[in-house]
């Protein structure tokens, strides 16, 4: 009588066997394809010229089927539009200046009329006003430098 562990060895085996015949006698359209004949590609005319244009469109395809497609054609129209992007960019940034310069402008007139109007008694707040204007011109100083 056999021992537990070569029954068990035994049913691998077999198991094996039966597993490795499955896969040989499975067929699967892969192996169709891997082994169906070539197309033969030659053109049927023979001009010199025709011939180059489609073994040009051969190699273009090709290319093209490489990877994520060109967004632009040439090297030239890549560095225009980007010149182009570069001058839209710096003239939105000049009109975003402008409105800032611009509403600052407003706010400092209306603060001016502001405080020609009223009489400021307290001199916390008349020392906090001048704090602000000598710190302003103290950063204008640095930057000039």
């Amino acid at each position: 009588m056999q021992t537990k562990n070569e029954e068990k060895q035994m049913r691998k085996r077999q198991s094996k066997r039966q597993v490795l015949q499955l896969i040989e006698t499975q067929t699967s359209n892969i192996d169709e394809i891997i082994h169906a004949p070539l197309i033969d590609q030659t053109p049927v005319c023979n001009d010199p010229s025709l011939v180059q244009t489609q073994v040009q469109k051969q190699e273009q395809q090709r290319v093209e089927l490489r990877g994520r497609p060109k967004k632009y054609t040439s090297q030239e129209q890549a560095e225009c539009i980007a010149a182009e992007q570069r001058q839209h960019a710096q003239q939105r940034y000049r009109i975003q200046r402008q409105n800032f310069r611009a509403q600052t402008n407003d706010l400092q007139f209306l603060l001016i009329r502001r405080l020609q109007k009223i009489v400021i008694n307290n001199m916390q707040d008349l020392l906090q006003i001048n704090d602000i204007i000598e710190r302003k011109n103290t950063m204008q100083a640095i930057d000039f430098n």
